[in-house]
């Protein structure tokens, strides 16, 4: 796979504070891949999708497609544990809101709105105004609605924290469908290590004091629900990789 984002020797720093929270770490995030992002709370995972996004400067090299990140852009969308939706539109002129700024034909909305509403399962909900919705109905629009832009780069920080186990379940399912279809990359941070090795196609992992991306799996058990797996081998397998990740993390 090519690479879509490279990050070399990157560090990060808050205005005002001397002290960096990111040094010199280093990644790559390949073409329609997820990459996982684990570790403990406070470590940096959401300085560097902050950096990934452009909102906030970094040193060292950052780029995608070759050209340096130093500002937000539609190329990388952006969704938060909460949905960040507005409440008094309908889900339709929600999933459209960036198109329309974009200034796309009606036409071309319409049926980028359609597309997208079918495939996260609201093509009932289109009219409905979105704080009428579930957490994870809302959560669904929140993703459509970067998804219309067609950003190469999903950045999803802790997008299903704040949903039950069964939504969050099918909110996995969800991005694995959206993944396949759209062909996008996805950078998605979780601190839920099963739902990281049900997605990821590689998994990184920080701890609490390097300040860096310390190691980089590959994942050879996407897509498995580990959840409700009844294959007690491979359960096994899936416990010791999993325990591996933990002990990085334990450093």
């Amino acid at each position: 796979m090519d690479t879509l984002v490279k990050a070399q020797n990157l560090s990060i720093k808050y205005p005002n504070s001397d002290e960096p929270v990111i040094i010199d770490t280093n990644f790559e995030i390949k073409d329609n891949e997820i990459f996982v992002l684990v570790g403990p709370s406070g470590c940096g995972k959401s300085t560097i999708l902050q950096a990934l996004a452009g909102f906030i400067q970094a040193d060292g090299v950052l780029t995608m497609n070759g050209q340096t990140i130093d500002t937000p852009d539609w190329q990388r969308g952006v969704v938060f544990q909460n949905s960040s939706l507005y409440p008094w539109f309908t889900v339709k002129d929600n999933v459209g809101f960036g198109l329309k700024a974009r200034q796309f034909s009606k036409a071309d909305i319409e049926k980028r709105v359609a597309y997208l509403l079918d495939l996260i399962g609201l093509s009932d909900q289109g009219n409905t105004k979105t704080f009428e919705l579930s957490g994870g109905m809302r959560q669904r629009v929140a993703i459509a609605r970067v998804l219309a832009n067609k950003s190469p780069l999903l950045l999803m920080d802790e997008p299903f924290g704040a949903l039950d186990a069964f939504t969050r379940a099918k909110m996995q399912k969800l991005i694995l469908d959206i993944w396949r279809q759209e062909k996008t990359s996805i950078f998605m941070i979780t601190h839920d290590l099963n739902e990281a090795i049900r997605c990821g196609n590689r998994i990184a992992i920080m701890n609490n004091h390097d300040k860096k991306i310390i190691e980089i799996k590959d994942n050879p058990f996407q897509n498995i629900d580990v959840e409700e797996l009844d294959d007690f081998e491979l359960e096994r397998k899936i416990d010791k990789y999993r325990k591996s990740i933990l002990e990085l993390i334990n450093q």
